[in-house]
């Protein structure tokens, strides 16, 4: 009976009470949110021209020897389907996050929603940027059976760092933690959104998109930017934790 009644309130405690996470000052968001979207669409121009065509010859001279090698597992045949794959896997990371966002509060959803703009903004940025300035070689460059137009476009030399595992895992730690941060933990709702990021990360590695260090460092730099941000909208005043042996309510004035 014990039990039932706090699984009870394990249920109905978040209902019941409008708690919000992010305190959001809408007009500095905004003018974040701008900075970086200016950011990320001014590399559609620069990109074209930093990144020149690579040619016939500096191609054939690319030698696997040359890859460190914790990334050369990288060197699979090129695969389209797990290409695809790996954006339906992002699709789902980033869906199930978005549900998470989710506030039957039109205020607390709004701040919940311009958070994860900034986040998405600020990481899209940062990665296109880098892969622009790093011009790194994908994997599949490397491979003698794929087609020479294929391995001269400029996306052949954007493979640091990987703008997918960025995305996925910027996507999976926001919305973890403000679910965290208003209900407690909950191992169900992590593994699906970080199992499915993984994924992701995974088959752009076995699809000869990325190397391993690629979706590493595309995954922490993905981390890092959505935990900072969205610590650093955390609001302090209400905080609910709950777990089958206690329930914690707690409001800072």
């Amino acid at each position: 009976m014990k039990k039932f009644k706090l699984l009870f309130l394990l249920i109905f405690i978040p209902l019941l009470l409008n708690s919000y996470v992010f305190e959001v000052n809408k007009t500095e968001s905004f003018l974040v949110i701008s900075a970086f979207l200016a950011l990320d669409l001014s590399n559609n121009y620069f990109d074209r021209q930093i990144i020149s065509k690579p040619t016939e010859l500096e191609l054939s001279n690319l030698n696997q020897n040359d890859v460190p090698f914790f990334d050369k597992i990288a060197f699979q045949p090129y695969s389209n389907k797990l290409k695809d794959l790996s954006d339906y896997t992002a699709y789902l990371t980033i869906g199930t996050a978005i549900y998470c966002l989710y506030d039957n509060d039109t205020s607390t959803l709004l701040d919940n929603l311009i958070v994860y703009a900034e986040i998405m903004t600020a990481q899209s940025a940062i990665g296109k940027w880098t892969k622009t300035l790093t011009k790194r070689f994908r994997p599949f460059v490397y491979d003698p059976d794929v087609d020479i137009i294929k391995k001269q476009q400029r996306n052949s030399q954007h493979s640091f760092y990987s703008h997918h595992s960025s995305t996925v895992f910027a996507a999976a730690t926001c919305s973890y933690y403000r679910y965290y941060q208003k209900y407690g933990h909950n191992y169900f709702l992590a593994s699906l959104l970080f199992s499915t990021a993984s994924a992701t990360a995974i088959l752009r590695v076995a699809s000869a998109q990325h190397f391993p260090s690629d979706v590493v460092i595309g995954a922490l730099m993905g981390s890092c930017i959505s935990f900072g941000i969205s610590k650093y909208h955390n609001n302090n005043k209400l905080t609910i934790g709950a777990d089958f042996n206690s329930i914690k309510l707690e409001y800072r004035f």
